[in-house]
């Protein structure tokens, strides 16, 4: 029996991919989860085959997730679970330890099949991907890097946890108005529109 985690912070999502194994006879939703901390928590105390993670989750995003499960629990295996269809993102989740990238609107049989294939070892990558990444997967190009300083790499990675320009100052030890500033400038180094779209290209590009 393969047990598995799923992690996805939208509870219709979550029902949704859960049904998909109870008629499966050699794999079981054994926990669930709504954010990466919850995951990490649940790797305590629960026997986890693989574990099928939302990229875009409170608390603790799916990359940081697998990241900590990689060094933590390096027998478990991640599958990223995503609406990105970025190659960069495949990458990043890759580097990380991910043995599969699976999207959203994907089929219940090819979820079914990603998560038998990454427990047999193996590799899963969405068919819907396959044209689009393989030969960015696999090639060794990297992006053009925006200049980055070692304090907004830290407001960068708090703002992606979703904390306020009050919380970061707090967290980081800074004023109000120098969290501000560096949350004006990391906008403009990454030529985003807002924060969503800032922690989008600084994901895409493996700042976090």
């Amino acid at each position: 029996m393969i047990k598995i985690l799923i992690a996805d912070d939208h509870k219709l999502l979550l029902d949704g991919f859960t049904s998909i194994f109870k008629s499966m006879p050699d794999l079981e939703v054994v926990a669930t989860a709504q954010n990466g901390q919850e995951v990490l928590d649940l790797l305590e105390q629960t026997n986890i085959d693989v574990a099928l993670l939302d990229i875009n989750m409170p608390i603790l995003n799916g990359v940081e997730t697998c990241k900590k499960i990689s060094r933590l629990y390096p027998d478990v295996k991640v599958i990223a679970l995503s609406m990105y269809r970025e190659a960069s993102y495949v990458k990043r989740m890759r580097s990380f330890g991910a043995r599969g990238y699976v999207l959203k609107d994907d089929s219940a049989e090819e979820i079914v099949e990603a998560n038998r294939s990454v427990f047999a070892n193996k590799e899963y990558y969405s068919k819907q991907l396959k044209d689009l990444i393989f030969d960015s997967l696999f090639s060794s190009n990297k992006p053009e890097m925006p200049a980055v300083t070692r304090r907004e790499k830290d407001v960068l990675q708090k703002i992606s946890e979703g904390h306020s320009n009050r919380v970061i100052a707090e967290l980081l030890f800074i004023s109000q108005h120098t969290a501000d500033s560096h949350r004006k400038n990391l906008l403009a180094k990454f030529n985003a529109k807002n924060t969503a779209e800032l922690v989008r290209k600084a994901m895409e590009k493996g700042f976090i």
